[in-house]
């Protein structure tokens, strides 16, 4: 029995629940094993920080992320460049803290009075002051009220782009949820509220982040034993002492060092994991529609990571890709497969917006030996497109329709 027929067989016996749609992700892959990972994280350059988190954290040799504001460091530089040497890391917090106008404090630097280019020249401020007087270039960014836009109404746009462009990384503000290291933007993290919590109510959130293997950012403001916006001491020793216990899989690391990480890893799983995920045009204007951004649909539609391939393992699944498209175009259709001689000859549809292009899957000698072939023309619209790849025909819950590892759409000009 070869390795495809093989993968059916298990697939058929591990269940009878049927599935209407689902991507097959295998679980992050954190550092030495571990369950998940932890950044602690700290708005607004508070001198508690100083006073009493950075004795806390080298207590117990922990960093942890602080997202400065310059006039607030100023007041405590010394100390705050002796904890940027000693490796916490010192993060970009703007040079204003603008906020919504809604906020009475914040009416003179009104978020909805700024534009993209008033925002990013903030942003290049206060990098080039902090790096200037810390001796450290921020990699991260936190969004001051968790607000990461400028601009109101018809005129308010988004500056993730911005952090994206700028920084490593991104943080927002009272989220409800982990990161799922695979999915999470970036330029926009989830940053969820440790102030004013105790310890039983924070491993609620550590728990859930170790069951599904996320990364977990706890976001706070002062450090203390009491008070509005604090993030308690008792909590955080806690918290450590929890951490360094290794049965408990956590990795603690600066904001930016798993950033880092998870965007290295991505990139060496990008072509063996299955994230259905919008397609854009290429350098040379063609969509590649490759199985690993497509949605598989269907009650057996299966990601196959050895062959970085879909197969079809009942005659109801189908494929389906989003892409953007910049301008209205016709295209080249052409589809890498495989498919052994005992299952070719079914007829497929390939289909988006009222056009069809139909065909048959002929043979391309095995499972394993993958061929390209056109398949006709058709044209995209402007903007949103949905494209699917589906049997002609329900030919039932028994045999294979073809393994499909991509379709690249080709302009023609």
């Amino acid at each position: 029995m070869n390795a495809r027929l093989i993968c059916m067989a298990l697939l058929f016996s591990a269940t009878s629940h049927i599935f209407t749609s689902h991507a097959q992700t295998p679980d992050f892959p954190w550092p030495d094993g571990k369950n998940m990972a932890l950044s602690l994280t700290f708005d607004d350059a508070r001198g508690s920080n100083i006073l009493n988190g950075i004795p806390l954290f080298d207590e117990f040799d922990v960093k942890a992320t602080f997202f400065l504001v310059p006039n607030a460091v100023e007041k405590e530089l010394a100390a705050w460049k002796a904890a940027a040497e000693h490796g916490h890391e010192m993060g970009n917090h703007t040079f204003e803290h603008p906020c919504s106008g809604n906020f009475p404090w914040s009416r003179h630097k009104a978020l909805e009075n700024y534009t993209l280019g008033k925002m990013e020249a903030e942003l290049l401020k206060a990098s080039e002051w902090l790096e200037e007087n810390l001796g450290t270039k921020p990699r991260v960014f936190a969004y001051p009220c968790g607000q990461p836009y400028v601009g109101a109404g018809l005129h308010q746009q988004s500056y993730v782009p911005l952090v994206a462009k700028h920084f490593l990384a991104g943080r927002n503000w009272l989220n409800e949820a982990p990161i799922d290291p695979f999915y999470g933007d970036l330029g926009l993290l989830n940053g969820m509220e440790m102030d004013n919590k105790d310890f039983d109510e924070i491993l609620t959130h550590i728990n859930s982040a170790k069951e599904n293997g996320q990364w977990l950012i706890l976001a706070g403001h002062d450090i203390g034993d009491e008070g509005r916006q604090t993030t308690y001491l008792q909590m955080l020793r806690q918290l450590m002492e929890y951490v360094r216990e290794e049965e408990n899989g956590i990795w603690l690391a600066p904001m930016g060092e798993v950033a880092e990480y998870v965007a290295e890893t991505r990139k060496a799983m990008e072509d063996t994991v299955n994230i259905p995920s919008l397609v854009r045009p290429d350098e040379n204007g063609r969509f590649v529609l490759t199985a690993e951004k497509g949605r598989g649909v269907g009650p057996r539609i299966e990601y196959m990571a050895d062959w970085k391939a879909f197969g079809w393992f009942t005659g109801k699944d189908q494929v389906e890709w989003e892409i953007e498209a910049p301008n209205f175009g016709k295209y080249q259709a052409i589809l890498e497969w495989s498919v052994s001689d005992e299952e070719a000859g079914k007829t497929f549809v390939f289909e988006t917006q009222g056009q069809q292009l139909e065909g048959i899957i002929k043979p391309s000698g095995s499972w394993e030996t993958f061929k390209t072939v056109n398949i006709g023309e058709l044209y995209l619209r402007k903007g949103y497109n949905k494209l699917i790849f589906k049997p002609k025909e329900d030919f039932g819950s028994e045999g294979a329709l073809l393994d499909l590892k991509e379709i690249i759409l080709q302009p023609i000009r």
